[in-house]
């Protein structure tokens, strides 16, 4: 689980913002918003609101971009990075782009940070709290030399030759984390660290990612549980009682068909065909139990005819059944996309109520969320705003000093949390236009 996750001169954020998991009391409706493991409080839920290009996007596309770099072990020594800097002063541009997260992994806590430019991994840092907080290894790279000099700490005892394997593997624009994916070796906290951005860090669900094919795939090899899906599909009121997914295997004459049609599809199909030993297509149908006259039938149906509602929550059924499962972090732009307020509820609620050492973390424009006032926590409540140089702030309604029997939702509607567009007449004055 995240504890902090830190931020700084990336997209609109250009000073250093910190989104804080860490419970401020273990007072109101602690055990259904937080756990506790061990000595730490940690809160299951971040819910960010602001206007349009306030920047909350850019909080879980940092979250992201650090996952990715971890995770790239594919970079050749001369690739960009492709860092993105605050772009609207010159210092920014040039300066570097630092993530920083806390998390804990298997009840112990560590401490990960990169510091990075267009063309290097200028500082990175692995902390361990056994219980004081050690440095396991700290690397930092000579610019001028492109050497990669990794510094052991007491913990990391590995030999000389295996730190020259470790540092033989890491080109300068490349994580030690991903570096080390590329030997044989075997350093428990390495891979217990790159294993957590892996598979309990997921990637970024936005309004337009397509889950249908992931997920369909998934429960054809049986990875996510059918029945826990039908579960949740069920609970949200479909009247959905059966899921099918028909196998066709694809032939070479097959992808020639597709030739003249889609010569980006043709390429691609080729591709895994000539790569793979055999090729199959996913066809996923829906079955509806549906009452006519108190008789009941059930009706096949293509996926492709149900509505986008239907398969986005057909879609975060499925990524949540697999956090259910095995556990992680959900990390989606604007959830409510393509639902209705009644779904977006059961699916935070089904988060909240079925997870273990698991996290959500969303941006949102439903600002209703926030009228059940006493049945939220401040600390799981968060705003981006604007500030004038275009720059991202980030503060959480814990920091704003309100009254207890205050509306959350009916003072973020009057502007009293700031975060809110600044919306002016609907009326266009036109131009007048000279005849001459």
């Amino acid at each position: 689980m995240i504890l902090k996750f830190k931020i700084k001169n990336h997209l609109s954020i250009k000073d250093e913002v910190v989104l804080d998991f860490v419970a401020t009391k273990k007072d109101k409706h602690f055990d259904f918003f937080c756990e506790e493991i061990g000595k730490y409080k940690v809160l299951k839920i971040a819910m960010l609101f602001g206007p349009n290009a306030s920047g909350k996007s850019n909080i879980l596309h940092s979250l992201d971009r650090f996952r990715d770099i971890v995770l790239d072990d594919n970079l050749s020594k001369d690739d960009s990075i492709q860092k993105i800097p605050f772009e609207f002063d010159a210092i920014s541009k040039e300066a570097p782009t630092v993530f920083e997260i806390e998390m804990l992994i298997d009840s112990k806590k560590y401490s990960y940070k990169i510091e990075f430019n267009d063309k290097f991994i200028l500082n990175e840092t692995l902390r361990i709290y056994d219980p004081n907080k050690v440095k396991y290894f700290s690397r930092i790279t000579d610019t001028k030399t492109r050497q990669v000099v990794l510094i052991p700490g007491n913990k990391f005892t590995i030999d000389d030759v295996d730190i020259r394997t470790l540092v033989g593997n890491t080109p300068p624009n490349m994580t030690i984390l991903s570096g080390y994916n590329k030997t044989s070796l075997q350093i428990d906290v390495l891979t217990s660290v790159r294993e957590w951005f892996h598979k309990h860090l997921r990637p970024i669900i936005h309004p337009k990612t397509s889950l249908k094919n992931y997920v369909t795939s998934k429960l054809h090899k049986k990875e996510i549980n059918m029945q826990n899906v039908l579960n949740i599909l069920k609970e949200a009121d479909f009247n959905i009682n059966e899921a099918l997914i028909n196998e066709t295997k694809i032939t070479m004459e097959m992808v020639e068909k597709t030739k003249e049609v889609d010569s980006v599809l043709y390429n691609k199909m080729k591709k895994d065909f000539e790569e793979n030993e055999e090729l199959i297509s996913l066809e996923l149908y829906f079955k509806h139990l549906v009452k006519d006259n108190n008789i009941e039938n059930t009706y096949k149906l293509d996926s492709d005819l149900e509505s986008l509602g239907t398969l986005r929550y057909f879609g975060l059924s499925g990524v949540l059944s697999q956090i259910i499962q095995r556990g992680g972090i959900l990390n989606i732009d604007e959830l409510e996309s393509s639902l209705h307020p009644d779904l977006l509820n059961h699916f935070i609620s089904t988060f909240m109520l079925n997870t273990k050492q698991s996290q959500l973390i969303f941006t949102s424009h439903y600002y209703p969320l926030l009228e059940e006032t006493d049945e939220l926590r401040k600390d799981i409540v968060w705003f981006t705003e604007k500030r004038e140089n275009g720059s991202t702030d980030l503060y959480s309604l814990k920091d704003i000093t309100i009254r207890s029997s205050l509306n959350y939702y009916k003072a973020y509607k009057t502007g009293k949390f700031g975060a809110k567009p600044f919306i002016g007449s609907a009326f266009i004055q036109e131009d007048e236009v000279d005849d001459d």
